[in-house]
């Protein structure tokens, strides 16, 4: 039984002797060196990878964006101006330019990469190169939209010079109508004034006293004026349009014309009650020489 332990003793002795021994040679150390070195490669090696990767996946995640975007770009675009207010307008010109400033850092970093001689895998080119044609694609067609909302700017912007200009014409069109028809109405006032004017005459009826204080007749029983120039003259007189009153009653059973009117254009005559009725039959002619009828009665 010593005899085993000994033994055993002996041999675990030598085992720490030799890797003692192993440990501190030359060439042990160089391996050591080594695997170290190849263990720091590898952790450097996988975090460019990751770095590559990583831009990778931020680029397909932004396209992925991108292609949710660019269907409801697409659509309000082609609504057309007058279906999208001002400030929608203006918001989907800021969300073209902000995606097409994202295309362009996009292709920024693709570029990046396809110089990165880190990775040159013809699998990982190809993928780059997908990305570079979708960018490619992308950036055209948000080059056409913004091309589209600038065409469709200018139209409105047209359009509502020219709304303007027909407003401005209308409103132009609008007062001369106003002041015709102010000018109208004056003119067809004035028109009225003087027809009525001219139309217009004066007739009085009464007994020779009766004229005499009108200050139609002297008391020396002789007719003063066709032409009235008094006020309380004509005031004793009633107004007639001689185009509407072609009889007169005179409320008398004789009288007499005393104002100077032409033969022929009136005549006296007697009514069922044997009163005297002044009918003019030709009105022009009976009133041209003077406006105002004088009639006595007897």
């Amino acid at each position: 039984m010593m005899k085993n332990v000994f033994v055993f003793s002996v041999m675990a002795l030598l085992a720490i002797s030799l890797t003692s021994c192993v440990e501190s040679s030359s060439k042990y150390k160089a391996l050591q060196a080594r695997m170290d070195s190849l263990t720091v490669s590898s952790t450097a090696k996988s975090t460019e990878f990751e770095e590559v990767f990583a831009t990778l996946n931020e680029v397909e995640n932004g396209l992925k964006s991108i292609r949710e975007a660019e269907n409801i770009l697409v659509l309000q675009s082609q609504k057309g101006g007058a279906e999208v207010q001002a400030n929608s307008r203006e918001q989907l010109k800021s969300d073209v330019a902000a995606i097409g400033e994202a295309i362009t850092n996009y292709k920024k970093q693709i570029d990046r990469l396809k110089n990165d001689n880190r990775i040159q895998s013809s699998q990982f080119k190809k993928r780059l190169a997908a990305l570079t044609q979708e960018l490619e694609t992308k950036s055209q067609l948000i080059d056409d939209l913004g091309r589209q909302l600038a065409e469709k700017d200018n139209q409105l912007k047209v359009k509502g010079q020219q709304i303007a200009s027909l407003d401005e014409t209308v409103s132009t069109l609008r007062r001369d109508v106003s002041s015709l028809s102010d000018e109208s109405s004056a003119q067809k006032e004035t028109i009225s004034t003087q027809d009525a004017q001219i139309n217009t005459s004066y007739y009085i009826v009464g007994t020779k006293s009766e004229l005499i204080a009108a200050n139609v007749m002297s008391k020396g029983g002789l007719f003063r004026s066709a032409k009235i120039s008094y006020q309380a003259e004509q005031s004793a007189f009633v107004k007639i349009d001689i185009r509407e009153v072609t009889e007169i009653t005179l409320n008398a059973k004789r009288a007499k014309v005393l104002s100077v009117h032409p033969t022929g254009t009136y005549s006296l005559e007697v009514d069922a009650n044997g009163m005297q009725i002044l009918k003019i039959s030709d009105p022009k002619a009976f009133w041209e020489q003077t406006k105002y009828l004088v009639v006595q009665t007897l």
